[in-house]
Order: structure tokens, then sequence, then C-alpha cells
């Protein structure tokens, strides 16, 4: 069965994308070391080492950012680098995507970026549907 891919499905996707790399395992290792012990104040200081919270993603989550990636290598350069930046200033933010922070980067008014993203959007949806892209996750 083919999925046909809407606008809104793919801006879902970039979104979740966007969240899931935040939540990846960084590439660098950050180890650093104090040449001073460490030295507990009281025994309230530090929290329970047994209690760490880390987020990882789903298997389903990395899938579907796999997807994101290679359905964004079928974009332009320039919508490409648009399409991330909206995802990415969008993660974990109720009121969405900081238009004006973009149309400051992109030297453009942000009314002007949202309509190239709605363009880009729109036009990955439409070469996906004439590829007949079948998977979805």
């Amino acid at each position: 069965m083919t999925f046909q891919w809407s606008a809104p499905d793919l801006h879902d996707l970039f979104l979740e994308a966007a969240e899931t790399e935040r939540w990846l395992p960084s590439d660098k290792q950050r180890s650093r070391m104090s040449w001073w012990p460490a030295m507990q104040a009281e025994w309230l200081s530090y929290a329970d080492p047994s209690s760490t919270i880390k987020l990882t993603p789903t298997a389903e989550q990395v899938d579907r950012y796999y997807l994101a990636i290679s359905f964004s290598s079928q974009m332009a350069d320039e919508d490409r680098s648009l399409v991330w930046g909206v995802a990415f200033s969008a993660v974990q933010r109720a009121r969405g995507p900081q238009w004006k922070r973009i149309g400051k980067l992109l030297s453009i008014d942000r009314r002007t970026a949202q309509t190239r993203y709605m363009n880009a959007i729109v036009g990955l949806a439409l070469t996906l549907r004439k590829r007949g892209t079948e998977s979805h996750s």
C-alpha cells in the first residue's frame, strides 16, 4: 500500500526528527576532569546517583529520523537548510517555529521565510507523490 505524504505529514515528520536528534547521544565524548577532589558539603548536596534520567529515542523514532534525512536529501540545499532550521527552532516550543529569528538568519522577512518553508514542504510532498514512496512509519 502506498502512503501519500501530505505537507502537514512532512511538517510533523521533520519536527519529530529534530526532537529525536536532540535525544541522540553526542558524537563527541565530553569528559571533563578536575584535579580537585569531589567534596560533599553535606549528605543532601548531591542527588541520589541511582536516580539518573536519560531520554533515549525509540527504534521507531530513529527510523522516522532516517526517513526524514532521506527525504531531505531530495530537496535543494536552501530548502533543506530552511526546513531543518524551522524544525529545530520549533522543538519543545508551544508556539511553533521562531519565524522572526529564522528570517533574521536568512536576511528576509518572517513572512517570506514562512512562504518559502511552505513551498519547500509542498514541493517535497509533490516530489514524493511523483516517485511513489511506500515507506511510512
